[in-house]
């Protein structure tokens, strides 16, 4: 009996650790890439709207709405990288649109409908985390894909429907693109402030969760850099200094990193002395099925909390069922249970304030061109905090949502919201119901072989001859962030029991201090 206590008290401690709520509604402040974004996404989307309004059709807002959602992405990603990128987000978004438009216009009942926006919720997951696109990750190809669907279609509305999606992302790409002109270094910049203030935030709190951000933003940051352009080996000298520091702090670093950030990201470089004389190493390219196995897991989940989802909400109210789809979705981008909590916590809290926002602006009885103008200015301010937090992106997002909603079923205000709220507990809770069920079990083979991987790559730096210090650096600080980041997934799951967190961090720190010994000096 007291056996059996004892391991129904160790399940609910188990239980209680992932389903923490600490952090989930905490509001930072990001650094850099805000403000150029959320307008070129405000343009993005008002530019194909007003052609249509001024064309009288209003019917074909919501697609170039979607159209414009491939603006959301790539937010600071280089332009070199942003090029193919972003033109693959546009497509994926465009063929969503036409799953859920073929969808509507082949009569596809309600479990069709589900079974589609599904389809397309499971491909982008895998897609997005493969390719590690960042927020908003694949909720917005889900969305497209639903928002079409449940549009009641003919087949001879179809090519038009799609095609104005894929002008609205066309005309999305062509401005994310045109941002290179203007300046070219702009996410270098950016990238380089932010790793400036992730070293000065370790060197002022020191903390072992500080300094894995410090390391992997500087990491990142050396990874947008191009050899041979002049502001790029002002900028990798600057971020050799900060990995220099990092490893050997000095009097007033973290000052003079904040006050180098702060310069960096309104576009002056000072001058860095040159890089030293380091060495970056790129890590090896991995084969589409080491990109793509990994998060297999995590897809599977995202199949099947978006069919329960959709089947459950279709039963009993079929209008909007892709809501709660999605919401399963939006919940799912997390990589593990705790961050779906997290996220299944904030859209919650969004999107009651956001339909309560909602249901004061439909109070005044609006028209389709304010609901048009509201809609714009909502996804350029949910543009502006979604990177504080993801529960006030929601804030703005919803109303978004609901208006494009709105402008094909005028005077549904309250039935809209209510529905809208309904629906996003209901893919919340499963969302986050099914990664807690659904196990994901190599995550303590993954643990174990991240731990040894370490190991090893702390032997071979110890004993590597010194033309292969930079490579076995490079292998060493790559070993460090696939253990960080295997802890980090096994610690938000309800398996493997064992965490080994103090291992981790014994590991890590004997890492970090082997990296120290032996960073050039300049």
């Amino acid at each position: 009996m007291n056996q059996q206590s004892s391991r129904w008290s160790t399940a609910l401690h188990h239980l209680k650790h992932v389903l923490r709520a600490r952090d989930a509604l905490r509001v930072t402040t990001p650094i850099g890439g805000v403000l150029v974004p959320a307008l070129r996404v405000g343009v993005s989307m008002a530019i194909p709207i007003l052609l249509l309004v001024s064309l009288d059709r209003i019917d074909l807002v919501p697609f170039a709405a979607l159209g414009s959602f491939t603006s959301l992405y790539c937010r600071v990603d280089t332009y070199s990288r942003r090029a193919w990128l972003q033109l693959l987000i546009a497509v994926g978004i465009v063929a969503g649109v036409a799953v859920g438009a073929v969808t509507s216009a082949a009569s596809g009942g309600d479990i069709a409908k589900v079974l589609a926006v599904a389809a397309v919720a499971t491909a982008a997951k895998l897609f997005s985390d493969s390719l590690a696109l960042g927020a908003p990750g694949g909720l917005m190809f889900a969305f497209a894909a639903g928002a079409a669907a449940y549009v009641p279609q003919q087949w001879s509305d179809v090519a038009l429907h799609v095609g104005v999606a894929a002008g609205s992302a066309a005309l999305s790409y062509a401005l994310s693109m045109a941002g290179g002109m203007l300046h070219p270094s702009g996410p270098q910049r950016v990238a380089t402030a932010r790793a400036a203030s992730a070293v000065a935030d370790h060197l002022e709190r020191g903390t072992p969760a500080t300094r894995h951000l410090a390391h992997a933003a500087v990491q990142r940051a050396m990874g947008t850099l191009s050899s041979g352009r002049a502001t790029h080996d002002q900028l990798r000298g600057h971020l050799l200094h900060a990995r220099r520091v990092l490893h050997r702090p000095e009097p007033g670093a973290a000052a003079a990193l904040r006050a180098l950030a702060a310069r960096v990201r309104r576009g002056r470089v000072p001058e860095s002395g040159g890089p030293a004389a380091e060495t970056e190493v790129r890590s090896p390219r991995r084969t589409p099925w080491q990109a793509v196995q990994p998060h297999l897991p995590n897809a599977a989940r995202m199949a099947v909390a978006a069919l329960v989802s959709g089947l459950l909400v279709a039963a009993v109210h079929p209008d909007h069922a892709y809501w709660a789809v999605v919401s399963a979705s939006s919940v799912l981008q997390a990589t593990n249970a705790t961050g779906t909590w997290h996220r299944a916590l904030q859209r919650m809290c969004g999107t009651v304030v956001g339909g309560l926002i909602t249901l004061v602006v439909f109070s005044f009885d609006p028209g389709p061109l304010v609901i048009i103008a509201v809609v714009v200015l909502a996804q350029v301010a949910a543009e502006l905090v979604v990177m504080s937090n993801y529960a006030l992106g929601l804030t703005f997002a919803t109303p978004i949502a609901l208006s494009l909603v709105a402008l094909r079923q005028p005077g549904e205000s309250f039935a809209l919201v209510t529905e809208r709220v309904g629906t996003t507990l209901v893919g919340a809770a499963i969302g986050t119901a099914v990664s807690l069920l659904l196990i994901n079990r190599h995550i303590a083979h993954r643990l174990e072989h991240a731990l040894l991987r370490c190991e090893r790559a702390q032997a071979e730096l110890r004993s590597c001859a010194p033309e292969r210090l930079a490579p076995a650096r490079a292998g060493l600080l790559s070993s460090v962030f696939a253990l960080r980041d295997a802890h980090s997934l096994a610690d938000g799951e309800l398996w493997p029991r064992q965490k080994r967190t103090q291992e981790v961090l014994d590991t890590e720190h004997r890492a970090y201090a082997l990296l120290a010994e032996s960073v050039p000096v300049r």
